[in-house]
């Protein structure tokens, strides 16, 4: 007699626990033909049962699996959409857990770490970004298969710029390889300047900034030409860039920055009348600034208005009582 534990059987362990106990009972009634022939049956079904069941197990589980991809590819386009980076980002990167070379997965991680890195203000987590950025667009490079590559070398290139100084060369390079790829994206031009401006090789910077305004001539854009020009000693045309961006702006703070540079200029050239001009409309916009005050009371000594330049400059010392040029200009 078979002795049978009650414990509840289910799934493959009911089928297992079946087919045991049936063998059992055919070995001890070998005599018996017909017996044994019905419990062979048995057991055939049993086993053929058994398989099914694993067969829609791994079927159920298979669909579930991809349901569940479908579902998150959905929802990773939808919250790109929206600009929900910081989700985009954690999405990919659980996908790239299982297979590290997925390419949606290892674009929308790439692509999310940038859009991430130059919304941060904290200096830690924005390199933190663009590092983890940069990894996933050179894999994505690595992999092959992406549809637009020229466009994922634009975007390397940019990154490569945000890390610094000592990454410029590498921005170049794959800014350069995504132009020679057809690819011209409306701040392409300008960042390859930017790249040439920090490898401090202004005639090249110049040059690339000057293709960035024939189409896009913004006003940051004129003030950064006014000052690559003024490096290389092309005073007039920094001059005329630089007032081209004080006329364009709307932004006080790009207005302010144009006036002093372009007094500074019409100083440092000896033009102290148009300096003048310009540091007066300057220190109206802001008379607590020192060195607007103190550059204005320079130009007014140059001019030879001894008492304006007193003036000015005792408003430097009120401004700030350790002024060292103002106090040398009163007192020595």
């Amino acid at each position: 007699m078979v002795t049978v534990n009650r414990t509840r059987l289910t799934g493959p362990s009911f089928f297992y626990f079946m087919a045991r106990h049936a063998f059992k009972y055919t070995s001890r009634n070998s005599h018996n033909r017909k017996s044994r022939v019905t419990v062979l049956s048995l057991v055939l079904a049993l086993l053929a049962a058994f398989a099914i069941y694993i067969a829609l197990e791994h079927g159920s589980n298979l669909f579930r699996e991809r349901t569940k991809v479908v579902q998150r590819t959905v929802s990773i386009s939808d919250l790109w959409e929206e600009g929900r980076y910081g989700e985009v980002s954690s999405i990919a990167e659980e996908i790239l857990l299982e297979h590290p070379m997925n390419r949606d997965a290892l674009l929308f991680a790439g692509y999310s770490k940038f859009y991430l890195a130059i919304s941060r203000l904290s200096a830690e987590e924005r390199n933190s970004d663009i590092d983890d950025a940069i990894k996933y667009m050179r894999l994505l490079l690595a992999r092959g298969g992406t549809p637009h590559p020229e466009r994922v070398t634009y975007l390397l290139g940019k990154a490569y710029l945000l890390k610094g100084t000592y990454w410029a060369d590498q921005a170049i390079y794959y800014l350069k390889a995504s132009l020679d790829a057809g690819y011209l994206a409306e701040d392409s031009y300008e960042f390859m300047g930017r790249a040439y401006s920090q490898l401090e090789e202004p005639e090249k910077a110049l040059s690339w900034f000057q293709k960035a305004a024939e189409s896009h001539p913004t006003d940051r854009l004129l003030l950064t030409l006014g000052e690559e020009a003024f490096k290389l000693g092309h005073y007039d045309d920094a001059a005329d860039y630089y007032r081209q961006s004080i006329k364009s702006t709307r932004d006080e703070s790009l207005k302010k920055r144009g006036l002093s540079q372009l007094g500074q200029l019409y100083y440092d050239v000896g033009n102290y009348s148009m300096a003048r001009g310009v540091l007066e409309s300057l220190v109206s916009m802001e008379p607590g600034n020192q060195n607007y005050q103190f550059l204005l009371g320079e130009t007014y000594h140059e001019l030879g208005y001894e008492k304006e330049a007193r003036n000015v400059w005792h408003a430097v010392t009120r401004i700030n009582p350790k002024h060292v040029g103002a106090l040398h200009r009163l007192y020595d």
